[in-house]
């Protein structure tokens, strides 16, 4: 019997922007008794050659090789179908998908049965369904190899690592709950006293459920305790606190912790729950070995509706595939570089907005972005997924914030989210695209109210580019702010340590000076004609994305959005307040309008204004 076929919404969009006759290889997970959702897809590096095998382990464990993508009329398909069988491990049935170039007009979709293939009909499954019906899991974990500088040496450590790793060394505990995993099973419930348990018959979604409980009666006993009184948790709270996730991503995430089934005691190379801060060298007879640090970050698509009982191999699996790519990084720059010399390697999951999944990537610590080695294998992996040379997406600032590595003292992420509509009549949402931080007065032990509002939006604004990969440097305080102008002779040595407002030119000055970021600069002649810009401002958040400085009279606002009707010319702008002075209370940020839609009458009518855009640089 064939499998049932749906196609994750994502990667049709994906496939309608390939414009290359080529063949390419498609990654899906089983799920539900026999369904095969398609999420993912590479195209062949190099006419003729498909090079899955490089790309299968950036993948989340489940997400697995099953067919072939044919674009335009590509006439080696079939030999390329042939050629990837034997890879083909999750289904006796491989796929074959047939695209026109740039469009879905006639996509069709066979198996491969007996030797045929069988043309079959397909549904798409939403972003939406996607994230209610799936979920990932997330572990990390470390070991430390000894191993020769050289690759054959390396292969046969990271070979013998993951045959111990495989040979049920390991369990593993849901966090924050009871639930734990080993080879024998799932056994554990969400809390201590909890009615229901977990075993191999449940499914993933009870998990779930014990993660709301966990959560639940952790906050009750900490009020028990007698420490300070919250308001009673929502349903909507406990599941997003059970259930971490990440930024720009909706899936919920499970986090797993990784245990030692002690039998005996560990040698220092077995120690899976020491991180080693450095590689260093450690000689014994007649060899010249390294000890290198090999930091596991690793990750697992599932169905909710997969069985408990079948996650410890999963879980393993996705482990295993993680040391694959710290093997294959490590091999790789022995082989090509001049140095050959040992690096410890390093994970990081990207999730792009347009695949609807994590990749992961292993990067060698002594290795810059900027490298030439490492910009060369960035160009390889936009090839093999696609993607054009103009965005960062895999540069290790870009790498995806889960939210349970988020530190209390951060400022808050994305405030506009949960907003109630503009109440536009047939408008449209044009948004800043992407993650930001939300500045605002007194932060940071600041005393800047009444007159550090255009230094918080310029921090809102470089927040922005670091949080999407385009630097690594960190947002700047008021201090380098007013260095930087008087280096550049754009200010007096007295503006240093002063209270002194900057505009809109300035910050755009900071942003080339910091970033190397030019920005286009807009001027509207009062507030009461902000609305005849608004078709610049959907075209700028349409192509650019970043958060906007305007500035009239002595105030700065940052404007992240707009809601605009073409036909009847209304528009809202949605506003990020850097004058706001409490807490970092989202509600209360809200409710009050720090972030909120606002209408023509927010603006000064007898105000001159001038917009700052920032344009985001082309690189990769």
């Amino acid at each position: 019997m064939l499998p049932k076929l749906k196609i994750s919404s994502f990667l049709l969009k994906r496939l309608e922007q390939v414009k290359q006759q080529c063949s390419g290889c498609l990654f899906g997970v089983f799920y539900a008794e026999g369904t095969l959702l398609l999420m993912g897809f590479n195209v062949e590096s190099t006419i003729g050659q498909l090079n899955y095998e490089q790309i299968q382990h950036k993948f989340p464990a489940e997400l697995d090789l099953c067919g072939l993508v044919k674009f335009g009329h590509c006439t080696d398909a079939e030999a390329h179908l042939s050629e990837i069988l034997k890879d083909v491990d999750i289904t006796d049935n491989p796929i074959l998908l047939n695209c026109e170039l740039g469009t879905l007009v006639g996509l069709k979709a066979s198996f491969m049965m007996h030797g045929k293939l069988e043309q079959v009909p397909y549904e798409v499954l939403e972003a939406a369904e996607i994230y209610r019906d799936f979920c990932f899991t997330r572990l990390k974990c470390s070991w430390t190899i000894y191993t020769e500088d050289n690759p054959l040496a390396v292969r046969k450590e990271m070979h013998a690592l993951r045959k111990t790793i495989s040979g049920g060394s390991l369990a593993f505990n849901i966090a924050p709950t009871k639930v734990y995993i080993t080879n024998g099973g799932a056994q554990g419930c969400g809390y201590a006293g909890a009615k229901k348990s977990i075993n191999n018959d449940s499914i993933i979604k009870d998990i779930s459920s014990s993660l709301q409980e966990a959560i639940h009666y952790q906050q009750e006993d900490k009020e028990n305790a007698g420490e300070k009184k919250s308001k009673k948790l929502s349903a909507a709270d406990i599941q997003l606190n059970a259930i971490f996730g990440a930024l720009g991503c909706d899936f919920d995430i499970l986090n797993i912790d990784v245990l030692r089934c002690k039998t005996r005691e560990l040698s220092e190379s077995d120690s899976s729950n020491k991180t080693m801060p450095s590689m260093s060298m450690c000689l014994r007879p007649a060899e010249r070995k390294f000890s290198i640090p090999i930091d596991v970050e690793s990750m697992a698509i599932l169905s909710k509706s997969t069985k408990v009982g079948r996650l410890y191999d999963i879980l393993i699996e996705s482990i295993c595939r993680a040391l694959r790519l710290c093997e294959q990084s490590i091999s790789e720059h022995l082989e090509e570089s001049e140095t050959k010399q040992l690096m410890a390697p390093r994970m990081y999951n990207f999730f792009p907005q347009e695949f609807g999944h994590f990749i992961s990537c292993c990067y060698l610590d002594g290795l810059a972005d900027d490298n030439s080695d490492m910009q060369d294998k960035r160009k390889r992996l936009h090839r093999h997924f696609g993607l054009s040379v103009t965005r960062p997406y895999f540069r290790r600032s870009n790498a995806c914030i889960f939210r349970n590595d988020i530190t209390t003292d951060t400022p808050l992420l994305n405030t506009h989210i949960g907003l109630k509509p503009s109440g536009v009549q047939d408008g449209k949402l044009y948004l800043v695209q992407g993650n930001y931080h939300y500045y605002h007065y007194l932060q940071q032990q600041m005393q800047d109210k009444g007159w550090g509002c255009a230094y918080r939006s310029l921090q809102t604004i470089c927040s922005w580019f670091l949080l999407q990969g385009y630097t690594e440097r960190p947002v700047p305080t008021h201090l380098e702010i007013q260095q930087y102008l008087v280096k550049i002779g754009d200010k007096q040595q007295n503006f240093k340590g002063s209270s002194q407002w900057i505009g809109s030119t300035e910050v755009g000055m900071c942003l080339q000076g910091f970033l190397n970021v030019d920005s286009k600069i807009l001027h509207c002649a009062s507030g009461g004609e902000l609305s005849t810009i608004a078709s610049d401002l959907a075209m700028h958040f349409q192509t650019q994305g970043t958060p906007i400085m305007i500035g009239g009279g002595v105030l700065a606002h940052t404007i992240i959005g707009i809601d605009y009707c073409v036909q009847s010319g209304q528009v809202k702008f949605l506003i990020l307040d850097p004058h706001y002075t409490g807490e970092d209370d989202l509600h209360t940020i809200q409710a009050k309008g720090w972030c909120g839609w606002k209408g023509m009458d927010f603006w000064d009518k007898k105000s001159y204004y001038n917009l700052c855009m920032p344009q985001r640089p082309i690189m990769f």
